[in-house]
């Protein structure tokens, strides 16, 4: 198998590292957000700007 080919399986085989705490707050912030939308507490202009802070 060429170095490549081993990189390649190495690569594949590598588990996948769980999320961290930071992305995982993000995600809850967003879902927050998401739903709060659905309810008519955001508009879709409020929304987008609150998602693009937090996403900056």
């Amino acid at each position: 198998m060429n170095a490549a080919a081993q990189a390649a399986a190495a690569q594949q085989a590598a588990p996948t590292p769980p999320p961290t705490a930071q992305f995982t707050d993000l995600i809850g912030e967003l879902q927050k957000l998401a739903a709060l939308q659905q309810a008519g507490v955001l508009t879709d202009a409020e929304f987008a700007a609150a998602k693009a802070k937090l996403l900056s």
